[in-house]
């Protein structure tokens, strides 16, 4: 009975519900393999639907609501992004001041970045650094403090503030930042200076804080035919001022309202206008992907924000994905046009058909199958790496165990018991089994050993982050 009070609810929360946004919204579901999906559309200044589809708990067969939890994920940075314009108006940070002037510690490998690098920079992903998530995507993840300490020993892939680089690490540093700035957690001042000014206490900023909600959805991945529950990443806490808030899709339209209205909250000014002016301006040019979409060329970034076009309008996005769940939020601000998508799977193609095909029919704009549009676009998985056959380990397997380390990413133990290897890395374990030559797989990472002038195994390497070379750990005993 409870089941059915919450999906009558649900259908019931706007009765204004655009011509066919139900028969769209299951449609994709059923096409893209998404277990459950809350949506939210804003138009002329009103919330004009707001409902829950699917399943939050495919297991216990429980529907999504209005009042149903997700992870927002990397909508967070646009959260940590009002928090450092907040205090940068107190004049308790600079803008355009280098952060080595403003956060203690603060060094990277590029000597430039180091010295010139600024809260913008930061913001904006022109660093020069790639993403390096693999130092806390780990079930053991380092503190704040550590990966910030460590952050000088990884290399960067570009020169400074010459191309665009999404990156996860820029936005800790940023929180770290406003925290030193402001005197308290992260946690603490987005919370008093952003998300209680705007009306969204119901927002929590970290997933420690999200597993209170009432109704927090499950987030999967497929199975087959069918999903499985995945884990929530460990380190997600610790990337916090990245992509750690969640919500329900009533909180996520109403932080959408407040920066489609510039801070505007129920009729108050709650945050300056300028605050958003200055979020929503280009500040680094995107290269093209060569995708078939909107969403793919002549695009830039503002500061925690995408800016793009879509029929010549503006268009202003951000999406959030962590362990299972994504998040979109998305306008046109000429058109007054808003939409929020939230999913305990992750199918990026599927927000973006949503929006799309929402503003098509709500503007009067020339229909387009979008769902057919990123179907065409979809890529095959790359098929695994072979192994060259007839190949065997140069060295017996006792001559593989030890210590290895890397300034940045920490350590490695390799171990041998029972004529069998074993790796360990933060708390990633696993099965050293052989792929070829020296080289051997530690579940999904490939793991290559290196010997010196004598002989003796004395490094391995491991790609932990593709845009640069592969991470060499030296063996220390």
């Amino acid at each position: 009975m409870r089941i059915l009070l919450a999906v009558v609810f649900a259908s019931f929360a706007f009765a204004q519900a655009p011509a066919g946004a139900d028969e769209l919204v299951q449609g994709l579901l059923h096409d893209w393999k998404v277990p459950g999906l809350a949506l939210g559309i804003v138009h002329n200044g009103k919330v004009i639907h707001q409902q829950g589809y699917g399943l939050r708990d495919v297991e216990r067969k429980l529907p999504v609501t209005v009042g149903t939890s997700f992870a927002y994920g990397s909508i967070t940075k646009s959260l940590t992004v009002l928090l450092l314009h907040s205090l940068a108006a107190e004049g308790k940070l600079d803008w355009d001041a280098p952060v080595r002037d403003q956060l203690p510690g603060f060094k990277l490998s590029d000597p430039m970045a180091s010295e010139r690098a600024t809260p913008r920079d930061l913001v904006s992903h022109r660093t020069g650094m790639p993403r390096h998530d693999a130092i806390w995507l780990v079930p053991k993840p380092p503190s704040r403090e550590e990966i910030s300490a460590r952050m000088r020993f990884l290399p960067a892939s570009a020169d400074f503030r010459t191309t665009y680089q999404y990156n996860n690490l820029m936005f800790l540093t940023a929180g770290m930042l406003g925290a030193h700035a402001g005197g308290a957690p992260w946690e603490q001042l987005v919370r008093r200076r952003v998300l209680e000014p705007l009306e969204l206490g119901a927002v929590a900023a970290t997933h420690a804080e999200a597993k209170g909600h009432r109704e927090l959805a499950v987030p999967y991945a497929r199975n087959g035919d069918g999903y499985r529950e995945l884990p929530v990443t460990p380190g997600l806490d610790v990337i916090a001022p990245a992509g750690a808030s969640a919500g329900t899709i009533e909180s996520l339209t109403r932080y959408l309202l407040a920066q489609m209205n510039q801070g505007v909250v129920n009729g108050r000014q709650a945050l300056p206008t300028a605050f958003f002016t200055k979020m929503q301006t280009p500040h680094t040019p995107m290269p093209a992907t060569g995708e078939v979409s909107p969403f793919s060329a002549g695009q830039s970034y503002g500061m925690g924000l995408f800016i793009g076009r879509y029929q010549g309008r503006t268009m202003i996005y951000h999406s959030g994905t962590i362990s299972g769940y994504h998040a979109f939020m998305w306008w046109l601000p000429e058109e007054k046009l808003g939409v929020t998508v939230l999913l305990n799977r992750v199918e990026r193609a599927a927000p973006h058909i949503l929006c799309l095909t929402l503003a098509d029919r709500l503007l009067g704009w020339k229909a387009t199958d979008w769902s057919g549009v990123y179907k065409k676009a979809v890529r095959p998985e790359a098929a695994p790496a072979k192994p060259v056959t007839g190949t065997s380990p140069s060295h017996p397997l006792n001559a593989y165990p030890g210590h290895y380390s890397h300034a940045g990413y920490g350590a490695v133990v390799v171990e041998e018991n029972a004529a069998t290897l074993t790796f360990a890395r933060s708390g990633v374990k696993a099965e050293l089994k052989h792929f070829h030559y020296d080289t051997f797989m530690a579940g999904t990472e490939r793991v290559t050993f290196r010997g010196d002038a004598d002989g003796v195994i004395s490094s391995m390497e491991l790609r932990l982050e593709p845009a640069v070379a592969p991470i060499v750990f030296v063996r220390s005993r």
